[in-house]
């Protein structure tokens, strides 16, 4: 490993609020370079698995073929699929809700909703839409993978480890006993491939991730 744990620790929070922030809200003007081939180019992490290798592909190729020079169009259309996939009218193409993957009869405020609200209070934070949107949401649940990697700072040994092992459970337990499926409807249901590529790096980023947690385990667990 090249940068030291205080880098990777930063170098996560970043990478997960950057994707919750963009799965909790359609894309804002202000936000415009992520619908930018440029931008995907030069997105600071390497392909190190399949899923992210592949999901850059695909916002690369969905972005190339969009006129920069007319990025109010892009962002309307990428907004048009994200509407389509995560909200309505009707049932969401793509339920961004882990409830809904997990349980036999599709609920949309399961037990993990009530799993994922009882976790965000503790640490202090509500949803904005809580009573009218589950708080299993993907965009949540990278949000409080941020916020316990931001814990990992300024802590000892033990605690770190502590803190990684709730991370490596949590995504095991949530991100990725739902995130394929998830995936899967994006893929077949999105009018553009944009939000599927997205999803897809986001699978891959939690992949890699997980390795580089485990790395962590294996050179300090046990250690004081």
């Amino acid at each position: 490993m090249t940068k030291t744990w205080a880098e990777v620790w930063s170098f996560r929070e970043q990478l997960y609020s950057f994707f919750a922030n963009h799965l909790l809200e359609p894309v804002q003007v202000e936000n415009k370079e992520i619908v930018t081939e440029q931008f995907w180019r030069q997105f600071p992490l390497e392909a190190a698995n399949e899923q992210i290798m592949s999901g850059l592909e695909q916002l690369i190729n969905c972005t190339s073929q969009w006129d920069e020079q007319d990025m109010i169009n892009s962002i309307e259309k990428v907004n048009v699929e994200y509407t389509e996939l995560f909200i309505g009218p009707g049932v969401p193409k793509a339920p961004p809700w882990e409830s809904f993957y997990n349980t036999r009869k599709k609920l949309f405020f399961g037990t993990t909703a009530f799993v994922m609200k009882d976790l965000l209070n503790k640490q202090g934070l509500e949803s904005k839409h809580s009573g009218r949107q589950p708080e299993d949401h993907l965009g949540l649940e990278l949000l409080y993978l941020t916020i316990l990697t931001e814990q990992v700072h300024n802590q000892d040994t033990q605690s770190q480890v502590n803190i990684i092992k709730d991370q490596l459970a949590f995504m095991d337990e949530h991100l990725l006993s739902w995130i394929p499926t998830l995936y899967d409807d994006a893929k077949n249901n999105g009018s553009l491939g944009f939000y599927s590529g997205f999803i897809e790096m986001i699978w891959g980023t939690i992949l890699w991730d997980k390795e580089l947690l485990e790395e962590f385990l294996a050179e300090y667990e046990g250690k004081e």
